[in-house]
């Protein structure tokens, strides 16, 4: 009888010695919780005031969070973030137009060494295109001056019918707006032959120095 009391008491002491190292854990565990979000909480703010003096405190002024502050350790006061001042509507705009030049320069120079494996590559492809241009260029020119050929044939025929005392016709007053108007088609070609060609030298030149530098970085980069 005093064997099976004996034993009993021992696995009672056993199950209360285990509830008690559970509970322990189980207590250390929540301390450790609790004091390490005691410990991150205990930071500090430091911000510059309306009088561009530095203040530090537990709690940031709502009206200054837009200025921009820093996040210390409160026991060490070391700095842990820095939160920048908010944009203006202006700055932010501006930041997206440099990050989205940023991705395009980035994307011509993917393209432009994906083309060509030396500088000579783009004289020679330079070269090619002003060529086929300046084909057309002196096609349209050819155009135009028989153009203008014609239409002073067809005044001069309408004037000859004006001093026999007749009546322009329909049929030639047609053939000289047309002739004008073929004329115009072919000067604003023209011009837009020039523009083209000033851009498409620009355009190579921009390659090159973007292959050379190979950076979005460079300001002269800039188109214009």
């Amino acid at each position: 009888m005093n064997q099976t009391n004996h034993i009993a008491t021992s696995a009672g002491q056993t199950r209360s010695s285990r509830f008690v190292t559970r509970y322990l854990a189980l207590f250390l565990v929540v301390s450790g919780l609790l004091v390490s979000q005691f410990a991150s909480a205990q930071v500090v703010y430091r911000w510059t005031n309306s009088d561009g003096k530095p203040e530090i405190s537990h709690a940031i002024p709502p009206d200054v969070v837009h200025k921009g502050y820093e996040i210390l350790d409160g026991s060490t006061m070391n700095r842990l973030k820095v939160v920048p001042p908010q944009m203006t509507d202006d700055e932010y705009a501006q930041q997206l137009a440099v990050e989205k030049a940023r991705a395009d320069c980035q994307r011509t120079l993917n393209r432009i060494y994906s083309r060509y494996e030396e500088l000579e590559d783009i004289d020679d492809a330079e070269q090619s295109a002003l060529q086929k241009l300046d084909v057309r260029v002196s096609n349209a020119q050819q155009d135009l001056t028989r153009s203008r050929r014609e239409l002073a044939r067809l005044e001069s025929t309408a004037a000859s019918q004006e001093r026999q005392g007749k009546t322009v016709t329909k049929a030639l007053l047609g053939e000289l707006t047309s002739a004008n108007s073929q004329i115009a088609t072919l000067e604003r070609e023209l011009s837009q032959r020039k523009h083209e060609r000033e851009d498409m030298q620009h355009d190579f030149e921009l390659e090159r120095l973007m292959f050379n530098a190979n950076d979005c970085n460079v300001e002269h980069l800039a188109r214009r």
